[in-house]
């Protein structure tokens, strides 16, 4: 992670989704930039692996929206370079199993 991808400088925690906070839930994932890395936690939360996969595109499509709102990047094509290098980092993955990035 470079210093120019890099925004959050201190601790910040996310408060919690209104619906969590009404009605309770589980905390499966909890992610941060420390340093020039990323450091996270996280627990199965689901039975089927295919789950997580659902996840990842709703995340992916929350993230899309946040840059359509925050940056003059669009929602379309945020979207599109999250899913590139998304790719381009599962095959990086593939090619080498000790790659972590």
């Amino acid at each position: 992670m470079t210093e120019t991808t890099r925004t959050v400088q201190q601790k910040r925690e996310l408060a919690a989704p209104p619906d969590v906070e009404a009605n309770g839930g589980t905390e499966i994932l909890r992610l941060f930039i420390t340093g020039e890395s990323l450091s996270l936690t996280v627990q199965r939360g689901f039975a089927n692996p295919e789950v997580w996969g659902q996840v990842l595109a709703r995340l992916a499509r929350h993230i899309s929206t946040v840059y359509d709102r925050e940056t003059p990047i669009g929602e379309a094509r945020a979207l599109a370079v999250i899913v590139a290098s998304f790719d381009a980092a599962l095959n990086r993955k593939a090619l080498d199993p000790g790659a972590t990035q």
